[in-house]
């Protein structure tokens, strides 16, 4: 294998200098991360396949090696990393899963082990050695197992690594939305992976994600829906029948944009220290799905101005939402991301296929 692909410099600026886990393939490790923090392609499902280090390091820029996570079947997990340092590093990797949630608090997770009951997986180079050079690419061994999941359920998969030099400690609740947005930030050794598969041939797809609000007072959310690759009207309705925090909105995704993005979505306020449920409806306007297809819903908290870390933590979004006279509203406001969930059609998978 070509040494360069082996081999990275960390680029000017970057601040991480340890082992991490990228939230995309564009992120450089930079703290406070800039990227989405739920699409890492470092955690990598692989069925009943046994994934090599060649492969790993030459595929580390993509395309995406991640294979749908099968309820009812085997499925190994990879944990993959790449040291930063200009020395030589070391450390673990751990893995958690958790229900589909566009609010992915640490209380919700469950632990992954390997086949042989460890919780942990040292990190290790294609010699097996787990003492990795600056620069190089470094992947769990063995791999995570996850079995026997229910069928009809969906999960997400988040990684933590743990160094000599940067552990990393998962605080058992937080003070605020902001907070748990800056631990998230802030920790490039803390991936997930929020992808959802469902197979193409179907002309409706139903998911439920968890959110909530863990503030002491109430806050203001927006929920933004971006498709790619669907037909121009294609509905979205999203609903949440709790009486403390109803919502019942009724979508259609526009004509994608110049960059190929169909955006819309909306407000709602909820209560301190809620957790509810959004039922998420997708239905084709004709036909089967078009296989490739994507649909993300991002979960975000309107800033309060008042609150310096909810502004050091807020982002530029673009948004898109329905206004008067059946116009479309759009922003790129400062929000404080909370979590993403993505659903991929896809052709030939089975039925109960999650990632």
């Amino acid at each position: 294998m070509d040494q360069k692909l082996r081999f990275w410099t960390a680029p000017a600026g970057a601040l991480y200098d340890d082992l991490f886990v990228r939230d995309t393939f564009n992120d450089p490790g930079s703290i406070p991360s800039q990227g989405n923090p739920c699409q890492s392609p470092d955690i990598i499902p692989y069925r009943d396949q046994l994934l090599d280090w060649d492969t790993a390091v030459s595929r580390y820029n993509g395309p995406d090696l991640g294979e749908p996570i099968v309820t009812g079947g085997v499925n190994n997990i990879y944990v993959r990393a790449r040291n930063l340092s200009r020395e030589a590093a070391s450390g673990t990797a751990s893995l958690y899963y958790a229900d589909a949630s566009l609010f992915l608090l640490p209380n919700t997770w469950t632990r992954v082990n390997t086949a042989s009951g460890s919780g942990t997986a040292p990190l290790v180079d294609g010699r097996g050695s787990p003492t990795i050079a600056a620069g190089w690419v470094a992947l769990s061994s063995p791999a995570f197992l996850l079995t026997g999941l229910p069928p009809g359920a969906h999960y997400c998969t988040i990684a933590v690594l743990q160094t000599p030099a940067h552990p990393v400690t998962i605080p058992a609740r937080f003070p605020s939305n902001a907070a748990f947005t800056q631990w998230v930030q802030d920790n490039p050794a803390v991936g997930w992976r929020n992808i959802d598969y469902a197979p193409n041939q179907k002309t409706q797809i139903i998911r439920t994600y968890r959110f909530g609000n863990t503030n002491q007072s109430p806050a203001y959310f927006h929920f933004r829906i971006l498709g790619r690759g669907f037909a121009t009207g294609t509905a979205v309705n999203a609903q949440c029948s709790n009486v403390a925090c109803r919502i019942d909105q009724a979508l259609t995704l526009p004509a994608p944009d110049a960059q190929g993005n169909q955006i819309t979505g909306f407000d709602a306020s909820a209560p301190a220290n809620f957790s509810g449920d959004l039922v998420v409806t997708v239905t084709s306007p004709g036909g089967p799905f078009p296989d490739g297809a994507r649909l993300s819903v991002t979960y975000y908290q309107y800033p309060a101005l008042e609150e310096e870390l909810d502004l050091n933590v807020a982002r530029l979004a673009l948004t898109r939402k329905p206004a008067s006279q059946g116009l479309m509203l759009e922003a790129a406001p400062l929000l404080i991301e909370l979590g993403e969930c993505t659903l991929v059609m896809v052709g030939g998978l089975p039925a109960n296929a999650e990632g």
